[in-house]
């Protein structure tokens, strides 16, 4: 029993240890202090004088790598309670850091001219908007805020911060009522979370949501018509900040479509998720072996695929949209072939999709402009430079190609 607790003990000190910052820890304190980070785009770090008397940070070091410090100019003069912001785009001039932050946490260090390590701050993941800084300014509380305040002072609370808001069902029809839930980083001294949703274009109507097992929930009534829906989330605290979801709605808000539709009858019809050196891509000028699906038109008419979504995952049909604006690419001729490729190089035209495909198994498929799906399958590992193809074109019989057919009828 003794060995078993001192066992545990040691677990625990290795689990506390590992969870440690391993950098070189503070010190000192001059009084000059990280105060908030920005590291969503655009990144940014705010550097804060909390003494009475004006301070020269010139020859000052900041850094999150140490084999690579940036030293701040000379002459950098942070006013008594001042504020100053660098520019972290691993440009090195100037106000200008030699370093880019990373939007997924990690630590940064600063030290004064004669290399001691005066403060640091261990940030966590940040979304758009959100910022990581001390409350009030200086001060030994961080937290993440919903919204940032750059060269300003933070004030003694952070805004609220959203972490996730959802749907369900993902995608609505007309008599459904489409409840949605949020999640706050924090709910210290929210007053309220409102939803704001509309249809075609509509004023935005608000509901309340209420609090329920970690999350704020309210639900969109069922529209009963087809349409548009828009919606958008905005927490507020008792300090009067305010923060929402997407951070810049109502100019950009999440949505879903109502749609009544006769889904086309296209079909993924063969797919090669292990192309090594068969069936080469060209459209970047050189031969390159990507992974490619290929669709198949079943019905009397052409079908015009831009809008609609390919994706790799059932859960989240939503994954990638095709482009709308090039009918031309996009359409395929009553009882013809298209030919995807699955290379996460949308820049090389339309038919080239934001994701590849897995050799060890997932899913394909292609859904309609609202999210419906229209033919979907979930296959296994693969096997190299073989495809996994319909034996009759929109057939239910599955079957390995060791001669692969894209763009080509599978009969």
């Amino acid at each position: 029993m003794k060995i078993a607790i001192f066992l545990s003990l040691i677990g625990l000190l290795s689990f506390f240890s590992c969870s440690q910052d391993d950098g070189p820890q503070l010190i000192e304190n001059e009084e000059i202090f990280i105060n908030e980070v920005y590291a969503a785009g655009n990144d940014w770090l705010e550097l804060y004088n909390d003494g009475e008397t004006t301070k020269d940070v010139g020859g000052y070091f900041i850094y999150d790598d140490a084999t690579i410090k940036y030293a701040l100019p000379a002459n950098t003069i942070i006013a008594a309670k001042g504020f100053l912001v660098l520019v972290c785009d691993d440009t090195g001039v100037g106000l200008h850091t030699n370093f880019k932050l990373s939007s997924s946490g990690e630590t940064v260090y600063l030290e004064n001219n004669a290399g001691k390590l005066i403060d640091k701050v261990v940030f966590p993941a940040l979304g758009e908007e959100q910022s990581y800084g001390r409350y009030p300014d200086g001060s030994t509380n961080l937290a993440i805020s919903g919204s940032s305040s750059e060269g300003l002072a933070n004030g003694d609370n952070e805004a609220p911060a959203i972490a996730e808001t959802s749907r369900t069902p993902l995608v609505p029809g007309l008599a459904d009522g489409t409840t949605i839930k949020t999640e706050l980083i924090s709910t210290v001294g929210v007053t309220s979370v409102t939803l704001f949703y509309r249809l075609n274009g509509a004023p935005f109507e608000e509901i309340p949501m209420a609090p329920d097992a970690g999350f704020y929930v309210a639900t969109i009534p069922a529209q009963n018509t087809t349409g548009k829906v828009e919606y958008y989330i905005e927490a507020k605290n008792n300090a009067d900040k305010s923060t929402r979801d997407p951070y810049d709605a109502p100019s950009n808000v999440f949505g879903f479509l109502l749609n009544t539709d006769v889904l086309p009858s296209l079909f993924v019809n063969e797919f090669m998720a292990y192309n090594t050196t068969c069936c080469p891509d060209t459209d970047s000028g050189a031969e390159e072996f990507d992974d490619w699906i290929e669709l198949y038109n079943a019905g009397p008419e052409a079908v015009d695929i831009g809008g609609m979504y390919m994706s790799d995952n059932k859960d989240n049909p939503f994954k990638y949209q095709i482009p709308a604006d090039n009918p031309s690419a996009t359409t395929i001729a009553a009882g013809g072939f298209l030919l995807l490729w699955a290379d996460g190089k949308k820049s090389q035209g339309p038919l080239h999709l934001e994701f590849s495909l897995s050799n060890t198994g997932e899913d394909v498929g292609i859904y309609y402009i609202d999210g419906r799906e229209i033919d979907a399958f979930s296959f296994g590992p693969q096997e190299e430079d073989k495809s996994l193809g319909r034996s009759s074109n929109g057939g239910n019989t599955w079957t390995t190609f060791t001669i692969p057919t894209p763009g080509l009828s599978n009969n």
